[in-house]
């Protein structure tokens, strides 16, 4: 099953209205490397996959290493945070926790006001 880009029309990532979130597994990782997360993203991908194979929505989007401070932030879509949660086990990523979030990406119009939007709204 593959999945769309999760923007929605005001520009705001996040949701795309299909029961699609997108979260983030934050991992303070001691002695993280590019190539560790490399491979934590290789594993996350497969669990995504086998995951979506299984008839729930999953997709891992990418990673952000901040090496300074031994942290991995993980991007994934997934149905819920239970399912979040299976791919992150599966993936074996050393997570401290996942949270839901809102990307916003470049897309987002200048001038748009998400001062009094909660998360759920900007989906």
């Amino acid at each position: 099953m593959s999945l769309a880009p999760t923007v929605a029309r005001n520009g705001v990532a996040g949701s795309t209205g299909r029961g699609v979130i997108t979260f983030m597994a934050e991992c303070f990782w001691p002695g993280v490397t590019a190539q560790k997360v490399a491979d934590a993203g290789e594993r996350l991908r497969h669990a995504s996959q086998a995951i979506a194979s299984d008839g729930s929505l999953a997709r891992y989007l990418g990673s952000i290493l901040v090496p300074s401070d031994e942290i991995a932030l993980c991007l994934f879509e997934a149905a819920s945070i239970d399912v979040a949660t299976e791919v992150n086990r599966r993936a074996l990523t050393p997570s401290e926790r996942i949270l839901e979030i809102v990307r916003l990406d470049a897309l987002l119009p200048s001038g748009h006001d998400l001062s009094n939007h909660s998360p759920k709204e900007l989906r």
